[in-house]
C-alpha cells in the first residue's frame, strides 16, 4: 500500500536508513557460537553479554538497524555495517530470518515529521489491533514517549521511520517522572514489540 506501512516496517517498503538516532560507534563481535555485546547502547541490567547462538530465535527482516530476537522475546540490534556479518552467523547457525511486524514504527507513526491523513491514522490504529495492541494501548504508549520522541523530532526532522531502536535511543537518558524506570521500559517496550505478527523470510530479502 503506498503510503502506508509495510510488513517491512517502512512507510512505503524500507524504513529510511538516514535515521540520526541509529548512527553508533560500537560493534557486535560474532564469536565461533556466540553474539557479543560488550558496549551496546542501552542497559539491559542483568542479561548476559555473551549470548550463545542457540539462545537466539529470529533474525528481523526489514528491521532497522539490524535485529535479532533471543528467544525469551529481547530484541538485540546490531550496526547497520555488521548487517552482512548478522546475515552469515544466522545462516551458520540456524537461525531463521523472519518479517516481524514492527509494532513500534506504528505506535511511534504520529512522531514524525510528516502529516498523516484521518483515514492513514485509522488504518494504522486497526494495524496495530490486528497485532494486538488495543487503541487504548497505543494513546498510553504515546503519552508516555511523546515528549521525548517529538524533542527527537525536532532535532533530526526524520520524516520516514521510526522504531524500537529509536524509542529506546530518545527514553535511555531518563529516569521517569511517571514512576517508570528505564529498565521497566525496556522490559515494556519488548513485551510490546513481541505482539508483531510472523512470517517466514530468507536471507536473500534480509539483504536486499
Amino acid at each position: 500500500m503506498t503510503g502506508a506501512y509495510s510488513q517491512e516496517g517502512g512507510r512505503g517498503g524500507k524504513p529510511g536508513k538516514g535515521n540520526h538516532m541509529v548512527a553508533t560507534r560500537w560493534r557486535a563481535r560474532f564469536e565461533p557460537g556466540a553474539l557479543v555485546l560488550a558496549g551496546y547502547p542501552f542497559p539491559r541490567g542483568a542479561r548476559p553479554t555473551r549470548i550463545p547462538a542457540e539462545a537466539l530465535g529470529e533474525v528481523c527482516v526489514g528491521w532497522f538497524p539490524p535485529a535479532v530476537r533471543r528467544r525469551e522475546g529481547e530484541y538485540l540490534f546490531v550496526p547497520a555495517e555488521q548487517a552482512g556479518e548478522l546475515a552469515d552467523f544466522a545462516s551458520q547457525h540456524g537461525i531463521p530470518f523472519v518479517r516481524r511486524n514492527d509494532v513500534w514504527s506504528f505506535i511511534l507513526e504520529e512522531f514524525l515529521d510528516t502529516e498523516f491523513s484521518p483515514e492513514l491514522q485509522e488504518w494504522t490504529l486497526r494495524s496495530l489491533e490486528s497485532n494486538g495492541v488495543s487503541r487504548a494501548e497505543t494513546q498510553a504508549m504515546r503519552e508516555l514517549v511523546g515528549k521525548r520522541m517529538l524533542t527527537l523530532t525536532a532535532v533530526t526532522w526524520e520524516w520516514q521511520h521510526y522504531g524500537l531502536y529509536d524509542v529506546l535511543s530518545a527514553m535511555r537518558p531518563f529516569t521517569f517522572t511517571t514512576g517508570w524506570s528505564f529498565s521497566r521500559f525496556y522490559a515494556e517496550s519488548m513485551l510490546l514489540a513481541d505482539r508483531g505478527g510472523v512470517q517466514p523470510a530468507s536471507r536473500e530479502e534480509f539483504s536486499r
